[in-house]
């Protein structure tokens, strides 16, 4: 049995496991309409992984002999099995959250510029720069609701289902950071205040 599998080897598993004899673009169409909105998969690791897995003998690929001589992908008994033991495995991973907006928060102040000094200008200009940061997060944030939004609307994932369970969480987050960036921008001079550069 394969040991040592990645999670983005997974990831292809369990597509074809919902969605088997799939062609490499159908199953990066899935993941952009699924699970591409909380697991960044970008095409080029989905192509190398499904490769992979046809090596390890978990996916066998068919090419079609005329045509646009389409590869269609699908789990062999050992990649059902595998995928299953995984599925089945307890887990102790916690979620990462890889956000460039509160990254770029993090990092405030910072003098970007030779002629800005730690004076007045300097933290006005820093509390300018949190609040049209606040200001673009809560946009971005606000979009990706509505993205969740019409996953919800779309009936394509029926309540009560772990799909559905998924995309529930989702709109949970982007409320609860929707109300973080809104905080920090009804008063970004807040976090200039004692032990605000701190870090």
């Amino acid at each position: 049995m394969p040991t040592a599998l990645p999670v983005s080897a997974y990831v292809v598993l369990g597509l074809l496991g919902r969605h088997d004899g799939a062609t490499p673009y159908q199953l990066d169409q899935r993941i952009r309409q699924s699970i591409g909105h909380f697991w960044v998969f970008p095409r080029s690791q989905l192509y190398a992984e499904a490769g992979r897995l046809v090596r390890r003998g978990l996916v066998v690929e068919r090419q079609e002999e005329g045509g646009r001589h389409r590869r269609t992908l699908s789990l062999t008994e050992e990649g059902r099995h595998e995928l299953c033991r995984w599925l089945a495995a307890p887990t102790r991973a916690i979620t990462e959250i890889h956000d460039e907006g509160l990254l770029r928060l993090y990092f405030q102040p910072q003098a970007c510029e030779a002629d800005i000094d730690a004076d007045a200008t300097g933290a006005a200009d820093t509390v300018d720069a949190i609040g049209r940061l606040a200001a673009e997060q809560i946009r971005a944030h606000e979009g990706q609701l509505d993205e969740y939004g019409r996953l919800v609307a779309s009936g394509t994932l029926p309540a009560g289902s772990p799909q559905r369970a998924t995309v529930e969480v989702g709109l949970r987050f982007e409320r609860m950071i929707i109300d973080f960036w809104r905080e920090i921008a009804a008063s970004p001079a807040h976090l200039m205040g004692e032990g605000g550069a701190e870090a």
